[in-house]
């Protein structure tokens, strides 16, 4: 069954605080840092309305949750998404909405969030990422 992200918090340490992070492309006066800096007023955002965001480690990293946030004003803005094992290529995750997504624990360097469709400009805020 398709995973439906919920809104609660998961407990437990951001992984992504501290990590690096890159993407596929990003909007004018936007930043891929912006997605790990704990700081819900600055975002992401790519250049179009699909696009994609990653977290990466220096070394391998057990991940089964990541919280996508939205910022502010763009609640419900991202469509249908993938969550992918950069290392692999294999999709972790899919479904549609930002939120609380969970999955089967992962080991890996590098966790990507695909936006492959959305209602005007997707933002995000925060990409967080938890070991359970």
């Amino acid at each position: 069954p398709t995973p439906t992200p919920t809104s609660t918090q998961p407990s437990g340490t951001n992984l992504s605080i501290g990590a690096g992070s890159d993407g596929s492309s990003k909007a004018d006066g936007t930043s891929y840092g912006n997605v790990r800096d704990g700081n819900m007023s600055t975002y992401w955002a790519p250049s179009g309305s699909t696009g994609s965001i990653s977290i990466k480690w220096g070394s391998v990293t057990a991940v089964s949750k990541v919280n996508i946030r939205p910022a502010a004003g763009s609640e419900g803005a991202i469509g249908s998404w993938q969550l992918i094992n950069h290392d692999t290529g294999a999709v972790l995750a899919s479904g549609s909405g930002a939120g609380v997504i969970s999955f089967a624990r992962t080991s890996l360097t590098k966790i990507t969030f695909r936006i492959n469709s959305s209602t005007g400009t997707p933002k995000v805020a925060e990409f967080e990422t938890y070991a359970s």
